[in-house]
């Protein structure tokens, strides 16, 4: 025995398919109507949820923008600190409102970017961050899921942050060959639990776990 109950989903799906079976097409017709309305409801409270996440943050930037932040606050501590623009991080924090969705062909790109570099840099942080927050808002986002502050593509502790966040369910390693300890480091991701996955190698620690990142991205738009 269980105490678990059905998701919404299962029991939609369930729904769906005893109305296949129904003799009643009337009947059968309704339970589908009503199943359609119920996906719609959840499709627009999770839009609301994005949009309520997208305004919040643009109040943040605003707010971080005219300094009007109460000392103390989560808010003030994010422009406060030694050597922080409070511009900067308004300004990403505008980036983050704005984000709009990512291709596989802008992954394609950002693939590339990754490969060539010999280090880290900003052009690369601001695509994987949008690439960041465009997974993330087509979720439930939350503050919790906003980038702590640092560079992507130099930071090993924001690299792996962006990973976690965006697995959830998935995998990912990283090393190097275990032959010579000046070896380039080796990355894989998944993306969940039975996702294979190619190793994957850059210049830089940081640089390749999001190399693996992006190609396991590109992988799985492939099969949508």
């Amino acid at each position: 025995m269980t105490d678990q109950k059905p998701s919404l989903d299962d029991l939609l799906a369930k729904a769906r398919n005893a109305a296949q079976s129904m003799g009643d097409q009337q009947a059968a017709a309704l339970l589908l109507d009503i199943c359609s309305a119920a996906s719609a409801l959840v499709a627009e409270q999770h839009q609301i949820r994005r949009e309520a996440f997208r305004e919040g943050i643009r109040g943040a930037a605003k707010v971080i923008r005219n300094r009007q932040a109460s000392p103390g606050s989560v808010l003030s501590e994010l422009f406060t600190g030694e050597g922080t623009n409070p511009d900067l991080v308004a300004d990403e924090l505008s980036g983050i409102a704005g984000t709009t969705p990512v291709t596989e062909n802008d992954l394609r790109k950002l693939r590339r970017k990754i490969s060539a570099a010999t280090e880290g840099n900003d052009d690369i942080d601001s695509d994987i961050k949008r690439v960041y927050y465009s997974v993330i808002s087509d979720r439930d986002p939350t503050s919790a899921d906003i980038l702590p502050p640092g560079s992507p593509s130099r930071s090993l502790d924001v690299a792996t942050f962006i990973v976690e966040k965006i697995l959830r369910e998935g995998w990912w390693t990283l090393g190097n060959s275990g032959v010579n300890a000046s070896d380039k480091p080796v990355g894989k991701v998944g993306l969940n639990p039975t996702q294979s996955s190619r190793p994957q190698t850059a210049a830089t620690t940081p640089l390749t776990l999001l190399s693996a990142l992006v190609l396991a991205l590109i992988e799985s738009s492939r099969g949508r």
